[in-house]
């Protein structure tokens, strides 16, 4: 079985999940044999638990306020959402998932419980590939029922970068489904089974590849929990399709039935502990997200008209009503177009319904930033996707050409048109 084929195939039926959703007895079932309690699940949205899981490394993982999380393969948000609520609004909990649909319920589940970025974010990416993170930069690492769908290829990169990313002494707690022997290939090769134990490791591989990323000492620990749970709560469930009904349009086995099948005879659910040595060297991060923006969606419409700075002085002087948006935040300072509203790009699109409200009288509203490269037709193809998804056809949507730079070259000296210039 090929590793693109097989990543492809669990990215589909974990986004069949994501599109589908569990039902709460399924789900709610799963949850609570694998330990979470009854006070976590009505904490946290019902949607950002599917019965995916298998395990809680939320129970026993030590956070303390202000920490950085890293969730790999984070679902609809279940293990981030509790995560959250004990490093509180200083820290930063992120989530890691290669399933768009996956991502786009989890950022659902956010907003509908006031969390945004950057204190909770969720970034689709491949596990199998570097992450999106910046070294040096998270204090814990968790992860629930994930490492084991990676091919091999895939589970030897994750654990190195999960030690790339973590700061010295960092923590890595994990949840997964490990082989109590070599898995049989009829089982190996079938995908349904596959998305449950199929590409299940055993514990001295695991502990290998741990090892080889620079984990010098790990601890496993048999939960001893009933991995035919998935099974039994499924068939109580009719319409819910469990972790372990990945389907593939590949024929790969006749193993038959899968009710005949005994999970726990073949394997495992595992929590395994790990740290990163203190001893080992690196500067670290406070800011791990490489591109802030991948915590928001696309941008879809990537072809806002722009406006010349004469255009725009024009406007300024005679034209029609406009709104003018720097969001350059912090170095809003040395000057800015007369008039400008001040926006932070880092948190722009988490407050696009206040903003439209402020400025939905105005003919045009044109953004800029430094040089209008990046924030600024970033936050302008936002503010067009907000207008088009709502089916709004005004204010029209423009960017600054060249930005507050081409801007002084052209009217620093003019104090009507351009104000905090120190030479204006």
């Amino acid at each position: 079985m090929d590793d693109t084929f097989l990543l492809k195939t669990v990215n589909e039926a974990y986004s069949s999940v994501a599109k589908t959703g569990a039902t709460a007895g399924y789900a709610t079932a799963v949850a609570r044999s694998f330990g979470y309690t009854v006070e976590q699940l009505d904490s946290i949205p019902l949607e950002s638990h599917l019965g995916l899981g298998c395990g809680n490394p939320t129970v026993t993982v030590t956070l303390k306020p202000g920490e950085t999380v890293l969730d790999l393969g984070s679902g609809g948000g279940i293990d981030i959402f509790l995560a959250a609520s004990k490093i509180g609004a200083d820290g930063q909990a992120i989530g890691l998932d290669m399933s768009a649909e996956m991502v786009q319920r989890a950022r659902r589940n956010a907003t509908r419980r006031g969390l945004s970025p950057p204190n909770v974010c969720f970034i689709e990416c491949s596990l199998a590939d570097v992450l999106p993170i910046r070294s040096n930069s998270i204090d814990c690492v968790l992860s629930n029922c994930v490492i084991n769908l990676l091919p091999p290829f895939g589970k030897t990169n994750i654990f190195g970068e999960v030690y790339r990313v973590l700061k010295p002494g960092g923590r890595l707690v994990l949840d997964d489904i490990l082989a109590k022997e070599q898995m049989p290939s009829h089982i190996r090769e079938d995908m349904k089974q596959y998305s449950c134990i199929g590409g299940a490791i055993q514990v001295h591989e695991y502990d290998g590849l741990l090892k080889l990323a620079g984990f010098n000492d790990s601890l496993f620990v048999d939960s001893r929990a009933d991995l035919n749970i998935y099974l039994m709560a499924a068939e109580l469930e009719s319409n819910t399709p469990s972790c372990c009904g990945a389907g593939s349009e590949r024929p790969t086995s006749s193993s038959g039935d899968r009710k005949d099948l005994d999970l726990n005879q073949w394997a495992a659910s595992y929590q395994i502990y790990a740290r990163k040595p203190d001893e080992v060297h690196g500067i670290i991060c406070d800011t791990p997200l490489e591109q802030w923006w991948d915590a928001f969606p696309a941008v879809r419409a990537t072809d806002v008209a722009r406006i010349s700075p004469v255009e725009l002085a024009a406007m300024l002087r005679d034209g029609p009503s406009i709104a003018v948006i720097d969001v350059r935040a912090e170095d809003h300072g040395g000057g800015h177009v007369e008039g400008s509203l001040n926006r932070k790009a880092q948190t722009f699109h988490t407050l696009l319904e206040s903003f439209h409200a402020q400025v939905v009288g105005a003919h045009t509203v044109i953004f800029y930033c430094s040089g209008s490269m990046e924030r600024g037709p970033r936050c302008a193809g936002w503010y067009q996707d907000f207008l088009d998804s709502s089916g709004r056809s005004a204010p029209n949507v423009r960017v600054l050409d060249g930005g507050i730079r081409r801007w002084l070259d052209a009217y620093s000296e003019d104090a009507e048109l351009t104000e905090g210039y120190p030479h204006a």
